[in-house]
């Protein structure tokens, strides 16, 4: 695992103003909770701020699977970019920000499918429905797998290895790479080491967690590998890359997880960024930019 420097003064003053907006609804309050539930019914629709501030577009013509270009466009790879928000959420104004800034400084296109939220929707349903986007992605653009990187943030990052699973196990081919931030590793939240860092992060809850999990495991088992890949063996899988602060409450596992690959010798690699938190590349720090800088070349190098 590598280190990355210390924090910087304002990583650390944006910590508290984060812990002040709270910045994801408080699922154990009912009437969060019924809004939640009543937004997973509704489609997805592009906001004209998003048009207009990162140049979002629709994907072939459908409202859930959009698209950003950069002026100067390189079609040696695509990127394909799972969103996170605990599987529950849609993708917010800061996803936007960092895939603008992710496809202009590798001038790539990135795709960004809306896949079904839970809990109207729940994990078998959106690992499939994902996994019909990204085959009919290669179809569209006439390109093969070893051409797309795979990304995600959070629960996007923990469905990135579901896919990853379902396109192995159907015997499909397999994208170039994928670059993980923040992944949720393991949906059932039985890391105690977790308990530990709450305090420190200002994105999540674990009790807030929990209820997402329950809402989107539908017939699996928490502890299932396709929905919880801590468990899952990704023996014979491309370059898998996790960018991690340690003030993440995902972060333990994001730890251990690398621990399992080096004893079984997978290609995985992980970055941790002292006292960043949760989802930080999204955010306008000095330590956002510098893991920016750092997936930019990880896409570039590879």
């Amino acid at each position: 695992m590598a280190q990355q420097r210390q924090v910087s003064t304002t990583g650390r003053l944006m910590k508290y103003i984060l812990q002040a907006l709270h910045v994801l609804p408080d699922l154990q309050k009912e009437r969060a909770y019924q809004r939640a539930v009543i937004a997973s019914q509704k489609p997805y629709r592009l906001a004209f701020l998003h048009r207009l501030l990162f140049g979002a577009t629709e994907y072939n013509g459908r409202n859930d699977v959009l698209e950003i270009s950069p002026k100067n466009v390189d079609n040696r790879q695509l990127i394909f970019y799972l969103h996170g928000g605990g599987y529950w959420d849609q993708p917010s104004i800061m996803h936007y920000r960092l895939l603008k800034k992710l496809a202009d400084k590798t001038q790539h296109r990135l795709i960004m499918p809306i896949y079904p939220k839970a809990p109207q929707h729940q994990a078998q349903e959106t690992i499939q429905w994902t996994k019909e986007a990204f085959l009919e992605t290669l179809e569209k653009e006439h390109i093969s797998a070893e051409q797309i990187v795979l990304m995600g943030d959070s629960a996007g990052a923990g469905l990135a290895l579901s896919l990853l699973q379902q396109l192995r196990d159907a015997q499909l081919p397999l994208p170039k790479q994928l670059i993980l931030i923040s992944p949720w590793f393991d949906i059932s939240d039985t890391n105690h080491e977790m308990k530990a860092v709450q305090r420190f992060d200002p994105m999540l809850e674990i009790a807030v967690l929990d209820i997402m999990a329950a809402g989107y495991q539908g017939e699996l088992d928490l502890d299932d590998p396709l929905i919880s890949p801590l468990y899952a063996d990704f023996s014979n899988m491309p370059a898998i890359n996790v960018i991690t602060g340690s003030y993440d409450v995902l972060h333990p596992d994001a730890v251990k997880f690398q621990g399992i690959a080096d004893d079984e010798g997978w290609d995985v690699q992980t970055t941790i960024y002292p006292e960043m938190y949760h989802d930080f590349p999204e955010i306008p720090i000095p330590e956002g930019k510098a893991a920016i800088q750092q997936m930019v070349q990880l896409i570039k190098e590879r």
